[in-house]
């Protein structure tokens, strides 16, 4: 495959050279200001994609929205004409002035579907063109690929960030593929909205609708007839009955086309062809031109951009699609027809570009590598009575349930109200009397404000609540809305809620206002050193740390030791409530004496999914400052093996390493709990806990379960990274350990007489110094008090 006119490396080249006209644009943008009826479009196939889609909603909904499609050259702009649109071209000054001008820029591929020089301060809808299999953006080297030293590559990179923040919303079909937009583009959860892809809807509208599909059919037969191939020269009929199999290979940056047929595989494709009774419709991507052009002919066809740029309205067309990495796999499960994935070159693509999982996820199991491989498989799924078709539909419906979270469509329709909403105001998105919720910054719904959540729910069910999330796949309580960090509805929570819960720093130079309170609750009594009582802390995180605590009305601590701390380490001069800690309330009331409950146990066991019968080690570590994995000194699979058939290992891993990966994956008797809502039935379920220097300590002591301590770094960790507020080595609740053995010689005291085991015995008088410390008002009704402290100072009621 040859170059179809672009590279990531000459692009970014022409990136580089361009600052000076990126600044000058920049500051012209301060002084000229925005039309809010003037749209602008743009596509990096032309006039087409979800953009086109959109446009035309646009048209039918809103006839005073001035239309400009911004085209590459005159074939573009007559189709833009034909579409009732204005075409502008998108490289000259009018381009620049367009786009400037905008009220709106809407794009498919890039900035560069636009004036790329017009966009700074334009709000910014980027649709993308498919969801992403391949890496894209910053989580692939090659689009970034430049020669230069580290100075140029590093500028290049910081380009490509900030152009990414400057668009204000991205469009994904899915959450799955929300997620790998937000990782490819670096930008906040809130700025990807999972609205459908609008590309998709004449796809959705043939699902529903098979005279819509049948008419998809009849252009491409349509277009096949006219473009003509040496068996079928230009005005004679064409005998295209029969099955037709789009076959739609990836652009690879210029790199040829690893599976181009060689003479023989082109006469068995030929002969397979002839004897499925099929036609093979070859459409290489719009950026790459394959070298097909000896291939065609008899009952093999080319479909290229230069016949039809936009693909995806016509896969209603096709029986079934072959393709190697390509978005057009995703796009054509709708349907529920068979793919068959074709990658003679994948351990090479993915070790370059990248896939976002293995293609053998993706595919349900089966890459065929040869075309001898890839023909044997179109026998099997094509003809309607084959057996192995069956299974082939029900892998592109998975696919589909995957990557389609609106199958029934209307992408258009719910893309053009989210960007409209994009000007709307505060009080427009979020009403008087608010409560704001997030528990460490919104990767987790738990802790402290969970706890208080219920109690607020319960006693002022009126009250709007709002609970910040980083995925939709996050569940809020009831009667809450999700708010995804860094959406326009996030910010303005945060600037319009009467009453704001956290449990961390609130971070985007928020401002508390006048008519609102800040309940800080902290997550945790502190047994290490944090914030200004960290060694070494530089003038910066000190003015920060500063900063951040006068963002706060009122604290919350556990106990007298988080009092005296929260007034050492954050300089805190405000209110502080020394109530106990509301996610600890429950804990409490499953505690009758020295013991829980037993149905409380069996009902955590449940939800956790752990079978009746199997004794609980939980494992959950802290984080380490310079950690950039999960920490696992115990290695639960290790550990699990040596525990035996009789223990299940759970690990809970701290939030900071949530994107280190998972314990023990797939190990049978090890599960991660790490993103398990509720770290109390973790510590209902648990037979005995086992951390190194976790806060999840003194939440255990509340419930009464046995401890060890696994610190094998204890003098580096106490010496050199964080150091204790206390002696923890004198007053620690259970034994400090260093070798695993000792870890599982204590397991197995417990599973043979457990509360009576004699090491448990040994250190219960240290046990119950610890919980008159540090849990003394631990006693179910932490969040009542909190609550009641609230109304009395106006925040509530």
């Amino acid at each position: 495959m040859s170059s179809g006119g672009f590279g990531f490396a000459r692009g970014n080249l022409e990136k580089v050279l361009a600052i000076p006209k990126y600044a000058g644009s920049l500051l012209l943008s301060w002084f000229i200001p925005r039309i809010a009826t003037l749209w602008v479009f743009g596509s990096g196939i032309g006039v087409g994609e979800g953009a086109l889609a959109l446009a035309r909603e646009l048209r039918r909904t809103d006839p005073s929205a001035r239309i400009i499609w911004l085209v590459a050259d005159d074939s573009e702009a007559a189709l833009a004409e034909s579409e009732g649109f204005r075409p502008v071209h998108r490289r000259g000054r009018r381009g620049f002035w367009a786009t400037l001008r905008a009220g709106r820029i809407v794009v498919t591929h890039g900035l560069g579907d636009a004036n790329r020089f017009g966009v700074f301060g334009g709000r910014i809808i980027q649709l993308w063109h498919g969801a992403p299999l391949k890496r894209l953006h910053l989580d692939s080297p090659v689009t970034t690929r430049i020669g230069g030293p580290a100075p140029v590559r590093i500028l290049l990179r910081r380009m490509y960030e900030a152009g990414a923040k400057q668009v204000a919303l991205y469009v994904a079909g899915s959450v799955e593929s929300a997620e790998r937009l937000r990782s490819a583009f670096r930008v906040d959860p809130g700025r990807v909205q999972v609205l459908g892809d609008p590309r998709d809807d004449a796809l959705a509208e043939q699902r529903r609708d098979p005279a819509a599909a049948a008419e998809a059919r009849a252009r491409v037969l349509e277009l096949l007839r006219n473009a003509g191939t040496e068996a079928f020269p230009p005005g004679h009929e064409a005998d295209l009955s029969g099955p037709l199999v789009l076959y739609a290979p990836t652009w690879r940056d210029g790199d040829p086309d690893p599976a181009i047929p060689d003479a023989a595989e082109l006469a068995a494709i030929r002969g397979a062809l002839e004897r499925l009774g099929a036609h093979l419709v070859i459409r290489s991507h719009p950026l790459g031109a394959g070298a097909y052009s000896e291939a065609l002919g008899g009952r093999i066809h080319g479909l290229g951009a230069d016949l039809v740029r936009d693909i995806t309205p016509l896969l209603g067309a096709f029986d079934a699609v072959i393709t190697d990495y390509s978005s057009i796999a995703i796009d054509f499960s709708l349907l529920s027809r068979p793919i068959v994935w074709f990658a003679p070159d994948l351990e090479a693509y993915a070790a370059t570009r990248g896939l976002y999982e293995p293609l053998e996820v993706t595919a349900s199991g089966r890459i065929e590598r040869t075309w001898r491989e890839t023909l044997d498989r179109l026998s099997e799924v094509l003809p309607e009575d084959a057996p192995a078709r069956r299974g082939a539909v029900a892998a592109s419906r998975a696919l589909a349930d995957r990557f389609h979270a609106h199958p029934e469509g209307g992408a258009a329709t719910r893309v053009l109200a989210a960007a409209l909403r994009l000007s709307a105001g505060d009080a427009e998105r979020i009403p008087d009397g608010a409560v704001f919720f997030e528990s460490f910054y919104g990767r987790q719904v738990t802790c402290n404000p969970l706890a208080l959540d219920r109690e607020i729910a319960s006693r002022f069910p009126e009250a709007p609540r709002f609970w910040s999330v980083t995925s939709e796949r996050q569940t809020v309580p009831a009667g809450a809305t999700p708010l995804l960090v860094g959406s326009a509805d996030w910010f303005a929570a945060r600037r319009r809620s009467r009453l704001l819960v956290v449990n961390d720093w609130l971070r985007f130079r928020f401002r508390r206002g006048r008519h609102q309170t800040v309940l800080q609750t902290w997550h945790g009594t502190m047994l290490k050193h944090l914030a200004l009582g960290r060694p070494n802390v530089g003038l910066r995180t000190r003015i920060a740390i500063r900063r951040e605590s006068r963002r706060w009305s009122v604290m919350l601590s556990h106990n007298p030791h988080s009092t005296e701390q929260f007034r050492r380490s954050y300089a805190f001069r405000g209110e502080i409530l020394e109530t106990g800690y509301p996610r600890d309330d429950r804990l409490a009331a499953s505690v009758v004496g020295d013991a829980r409950i037993p149905l409380a146990v069996d009902r955590a066991r449940r939800d956790l999914g752990i079978a009746a019968g199997a004794r609980v080690l939980v494992y959950a570590p802290t984080w380490r400052d310079s950690g950039v994995e999960l920490v696992d000194e115990l290695d639960v699979r290790a550990l699990a093996d040596e525990l035996g058939d009789g223990w299940i290992v759970a690990a809970r891993g701290h939030t900071r390493t949530h994107g280190f990966g998972r314990y023990g994956v797939e190990h049978p008797r090890v599960l991660d709990v790490s993103r398990y809502p509720d770290v109390n039935d973790v510590l209902l379920a648990a037979d005995l806990l086992v951390t190194d220097y976790s806060s999840i300590m003194f939440d255990a002591a509340v419930a009464r379960v046995p401890m060890a301590f696994f610190v094998p770094d204890l003098a580096s960790y106490r010496d050199r990274e964080r150091g204790f507020t206390f002696d923890f080595e004198e007053r620690a609740p259970g034994p400090l350990l260093t070798r695993r053995d000792e870890v599982v010689a204590c397991a197995r005291e417990i599973a043979a007489d457990g509360g009576d085991a004699d090491w448990v015995r040994g250190v219960r008088a240290r046990y119950d110094a610890w919980c008159a410390s540090f849990v003394p008002h631990d006693d179910g009704g932490a969040s009542a008090r909190v609550v009641d402290a609230l109304v009395q100072r106006g925040a509530l009621g």
